[in-house]
């Protein structure tokens, strides 16, 4: 418990919220060998090409994860490194970088995405039905919540 005597709602939301932060809810198949942080950025990178279709901006990636670009750089390079990636000028504007998955990216994504899905589907099985339609309404109340808290810390600037 983090000190204090009485169990406050406050106390126990934090405990809560501390726990399923340590919990490795998102562990990674077996099989692939990349970090969480490439994997999501894979199945990103997959899901936004799907509208771009001629890859996508790295400034993209990067407002999308809510990440510096040299953040999403650093990552990209190592997916380029196992072959997941690939890069190419923008046509348009030739400052800028294009990615788009190969076909081993591909696989890699939809090996990562159907192993979240299953967690998620393992999870929506164990809680039942009633449950899992509560905790995905307080999920949204929650960060609706936070998410009105951190735009009046910011002013409302975005």
């Amino acid at each position: 418990m983090l000190g204090g005597g009485e169990e406050t709602a406050a106390r126990k939301l934090i405990e809560v919220f501390m726990h399923f932060n340590k919990v490795n809810w998102n562990q990674q198949q077996v099989d692939l060998k990349q970090k969480h942080s490439e994997l999501r950025l894979l199945v990103v990178i997959k899901r936004m090409d799907i509208i771009a279709k001629d890859g996508v901006k790295v400034s993209d990636l990067s407002k999308f994860l809510r990440v510096t670009s040299p953040t999403v750089t650093q990552m990209l390079n190592r997916l380029e490194e196992m072959g997941l990636i690939a890069r190419k000028e923008d046509p348009k504007d030739r400052r800028a970088v294009r990615v788009s998955l190969t076909e081993e990216g591909e696989l890699t994504a939809k090996k990562a995405l159907q192993g979240f899905m299953d967690r998620m589907n393992g999870l929506a099985d164990y809680l039942g039905d009633e449950d899992t339609e509560q905790l995905i309404r307080l999920l949204k109340k929650t960060t609706s919540y936070f998410e009105q808290m951190n735009q009046s810390d910011s002013g409302g600037d975005d």
